[in-house]
């Protein structure tokens, strides 16, 4: 059984067989033996159409593999056993199904017939992903296949919906291109839940029609009273912490701070763990009042209280509204932003909607509540400047793993990609760099059956422009993987502005493992030097 690299921190199969169900029942098979023996290095087993990869810490990448080679193959003998039956209940047409007729229209078929022939198949959920519980089906009638629309606009939640040879459910309100057919009441995805998702990968979906009734407003719980006031929120402040690794499976982000170095050093400021929450700000910060007593520190701003930690009375104000030194900077209190764990974490998915401070971006008079301080470094004459400034004009240098999609490019493509200088565009966010320069051409012609990703994968759309995936990425994606950046690096590319320059160079699996090795050394001996400083008298 063959794994290939998905970057330094998962391994992927891919399944072979005579038809896309034989494959998708090996890719489900090798799934419920992996996860019946799974060890713990192992973070998340995402499935996909023909496809399953096993996430890790990239230290563990060595470790993992050997226990994946332990595993028997799947032997596509028998299919594994049949998922639940979830009946789907549909109100058709009109305000819940807004494209049934021109759907109908272009299919050359009246609009009954179309809920006829969609209701009379069965479907089996062959991903999860897009967003947190969006159900890719497999099963939908041939005479029901739409391309996409051309342009993709707002879809209310609970939208079912085709494209392809799919059938679709909108879990939450977003975007979509997919023809919308109808309105489900059921609430698919549900982060408060213990078991958030209603489906899983391989259960079986029958659409009955029913009415489409409105979901219940969900008004959001208030938190304990804050410590720190909002006075003037910046332009792009949340709540983040390490992320929330383990549920990919179910199409949830792991997420976290775009920046995981500068967050964890922030923290050790503080006296806080690695993981605790802390305010991520992009461009520019905000301006706080602390209502009680507080230890604070900042990283990402060139004033000269950065990088230490500063006790602050109550009533104080901090003032973090200059232009940040790198893209983003970082601000961590004494005992964590305390806002309520959501999965398992405290980090915003502005996407999904959840965690953080109610799912958002902070605004003007949001208080948020702290947790309970531990012993931290002594302020004294000495400030951490780490990650040190990079000149503005300086060219970056991002080394990365070859893609899982390689062989899809020709070798002009690859010279491309080592040899030319990109530029990141403002359209950048959490969920990826778009990168402006030379066009990567994919000599493969037909479309990607859609397929884990990681953070690093370098995707390449049908416009060429590659795209890097950053934390706040989806959990699997349609465009072929051309390379993937080491994990090391991608903390350069977080604090990276839009315009700054750079290159790519390739190097090993091996390199990259030694590259992560030296960057944990780094944190460790930091982790060393601020322990030392806390026990001063």
């Amino acid at each position: 059984m063959a794994w290939s690299a998905l970057g330094d921190r998962a391994w992927l199969f891919k399944a072979v067989g005579k038809d896309p169900r034989e494959r998708l029942a090996r890719v489900l098979e090798l799934a419920g033996r992996l996860t019946e023996q799974r060890i713990p290095a192992v973070h998340d087993i995402v499935t996909s159409f023909e496809t399953l990869a096993v996430h890790f810490d990239p230290a563990a990448g060595g470790r993992v593999l050997r226990w994946l080679q332990s595993i028997p193959p799947p032997t596509g003998g028998e299919s594994p056993a049949a998922g639940r039956l979830i009946e789907v209940p549909v109100e058709y047409g009109g305000a819940c199904g807004p494209d049934l007729a021109a759907a109908a229209a272009t299919l050359g078929m009246a609009a009954e017939e179309l809920i006829r022939l969609h209701g009379a198949a069965q479907y089996t959920v062959a991903a999860l992903g897009f967003s947190p519980g969006f159900p890719y089906l497999t099963g939908l009638p041939q005479r029901l296949e739409l391309p996409r629309r051309a342009t993709p606009r707002p879809v209310a939640a609970g939208s079912v919906a085709i494209a392809g040879a799919q059938a679709g459910i909108y879990p939450s309100a977003s975007q979509g291109g997919w023809h919308v057919i109808g309105r489900t009441p059921l609430r698919l995805f549900d982060p408060d839940s213990p078991a958030p998702s209603l489906l899983q990968a391989g259960d079986r979906v029958r659409f009955i029609r029913g009415r489409c009734e409105e979901f219940s407003a969900v008004r959001p719980a208030p938190f304990a009273a804050g410590a720190i006031e909002v006075l003037d929120a910046g332009g792009l402040d949340t709540v983040q912490d390490a992320g929330r690794p383990g549920w990919q499976h179910l199409g949830v982000s792991p997420g976290g701070a775009a920046d995981p170095v500068m967050a964890a050093v922030v923290n050790r400021l503080v006296g806080n763990p690695d993981d605790a929450a802390v305010l991520e700000c992009a461009m520019r910060g905000p301006r706080l009042r602390c209502h009680q007593a507080a230890r604070v520190a900042w990283l990402g701003w060139g004033d000269d209280r950065a990088g230490r930690p500063v006790e602050l009375h109550a009533g104080a104000e901090i003032d973090l509204r200059g232009r940040t030194r790198a893209l983003r900077g970082y601000l961590a209190v004494a005992g964590g932003i305390d806002v309520p764990r959501v999965l398992g974490s405290r980090a915003t998915d502005l996407r999904a909607g959840f965690g953080g401070f109610h799912g958002r971006v902070l605004r003007s008079g949001d208080h948020l509540p702290v947790g309970r301080p531990r012993e931290g470094p002594h302020a004294g004459d000495w400030r951490v400047i780490w990650p040190r400034p990079t000149p503005p004009d300086s060219l970056l240098e991002l080394r990365f793993l070859t893609g899982v999609q390689h062989a899809w490019f020709p070798g002009k493509t690859h010279r491309a990609l080592r040899e030319s200088i990109y530029q990141i565009s403002p359209m950048s966010d959490r969920m990826g760099a778009r990168l402006d320069g030379a066009a990567l051409e994919c000599d493969e012609p037909a479309g990607l059956i859609s397929q884990p990703v990681v953070a690093g994968s370098v995707q390449v759309p049908p416009d060429g422009r590659p795209i890097v995936l950053m934390a706040e990425r989806q959990t699997i994606g349609g465009y072929p993987q051309i390379a993937h950046v080491i994990s090391a690096d991608l903390p350069i590319l977080a604090r990276a502005w839009p315009g700054s320059r750079l290159r790519f160079r390739e190097v090993t699996l091996d390199e990259a493992r030694d590259a992560w090795r030296v960057h944990q050394h780094e944190l460790a001996l930091l982790r060393t030097g601020l322990a030392m400083t806390a026990r001063r008298p």
